[in-house]
């Protein structure tokens, strides 16, 4: 029986693109099944030219118009003037609302008024990834006049963020490895934050036909400026070392994003668009994945959904729950590409640590399971009433 009266705040999700979408079409089917759900929408001025993409599942459907920022306010955040800050009080203040979602850090203003509001309510965000750290390392690595900006956003970022979160939240994260940073900035404890990925699915057998296609592949959302990096670590600290093993083999990378990984390719190393993705899942020998900083795109468990071989540096699977016999990880670019050059030799150890990646996650974040744990984390936070901050 639906007995809590929800309300879950983000922008569209329905249609859109980009990881903050993804998350919110998840949480929101996990709500809006299992609760009294009503849906409210921050439209920024892009809907002002285009329509809103149709949403489902909800009670009552509200929204409110997002404004620009001063430049005393972080970039990020979701904004409302005094007109719909009234708006959003009195649809607040009406439906008594026992349960509020807020998607992501951005809607850190919207959270902050809803605890004056309502200050009994449970609020739980979700946090898809944290600037903060980001943000402090940009100014940290140049700590120059002439990179003055990048304290000012960090001085922007950490004042808002400290002002605006209160005791008495609960979180929701997608990165095992930003838990110590969440920990850390925000505050939060083990025991009012849980571990949301998305789902793991069953994906269709591959075509035979076009299996022996030979590759390793990196991919990345074109949104991700991290992924840039991560490339150009795959070309000039990688390639290098295995490139004559690669010819023997005739084997080819492929770099699979945003068109600005295509300014780097030549040769062996060659560029495909976003939206080919799946097909290159497919087909893909296996998943090269040399990144600086935790995951956050969700491509573990994509690489165990398509039973493929993931080599990548520990700072990619930082705390992520993984049997360490289900991968090939190291920082240090020549032992990760000498991993490489083994597996180039053995077909058995190929399929071998991709089988036991795809059992393992297969086991533990099916939708079932993450649903389940999801659901009776939210239910024990709202039944327990003592402080948790």
């Amino acid at each position: 029986m639906l007995t809590k009266k929800v309300l879950f705040i983000d922008e569209p999700f329905a249609q859109e693109e980009g990881i903050r979408a993804e998350r919110s079409r998840f949480l929101w089917n996990v709500v809006s099944q299992n609760f009294d759900a009503d849906l409210l929408l921050l439209k920024s001025s892009v809907y002002l030219e285009k329509p809103v993409s149709v949403h489902t599942g909800y009670d009552r459907l509200y929204s409110l118009s997002l404004k620009a920022g001063t430049k005393f306010e972080p970039e990020g955040y979701h904004l409302i003037g005094k007109g719909q800050k009234e708006r959003f009080t009195s649809i607040l203040d009406s439906k008594r609302y026992e349960v509020i979602f807020f998607a992501g850090l951005s809607c850190l203003p919207l959270l902050h008024l809803a605890k004056k509001v309502l200050p009994d309510c449970k609020l739980i965000i979700d946090i898809e990834r944290i600037w903060l750290p980001d943000l402090k390392e940009k100014w940290t690595a140049n700590r120059r006049l002439q990179n003055a900006d990048n304290l000012w956003h960090y001085i922007k970022q950490t004042v808002w963020d400290k002002y605006l979160l209160k005791k008495g939240l609960f979180c929701l994260y997608a990165n095992p490895g930003e838990a110590n940073d969440i920990y850390r900035f925000y505050h939060f404890k083990q025991n009012n934050s849980h571990f949301v990925p998305l789902p793991i699915t069953t994906v269709p057998e591959p075509d035979k036909t076009e299996s022996n296609r030979k590759f390793l592949l990196f991919w990345g959302a074109p949104e991700n400026k991290d992924n840039l990096t991560a490339a150009k670590n795959i070309i000039s600290e990688i390639y290098p070392r295995i490139s004559q093993k690669m010819v023997e083999r005739e084997i080819n990378i492929i770099l699979c994003g945003g068109e600005e990984l295509q300014d780097l390719c030549s040769g062996r190393i060659t560029y495909a668009p976003y939206d080919n993705l799946e097909q290159l899942l497919q087909q893909a020998l296996l998943v090269l994945l040399p990144l600086t900083k935790p995951d956050i795109e969700s491509r573990i468990l994509t690489c165990a959904q398509y039973r493929k071989t993931l080599v990548c540096t520990l700072s990619t699977i930082k705390d992520f729950p993984l049997p360490e016999d289900s991968y090939l990880a190291a920082d240090d670019f020549s032992i990760l590409a000498d991993k490489i050059a083994d597996l180039f030799r053995s077909a058995n150890k190929l399929n071998e640590y991709a089988a036991k990646l795809s059992a393992f996650c297969f086991a533990n974040f099916t939708q079932e399971k993450v649903e389940n744990e999801l659901l009776a984390k939210i239910n024990s936070w709202i039944e327990n009433n003592a402080p948790n901050q």
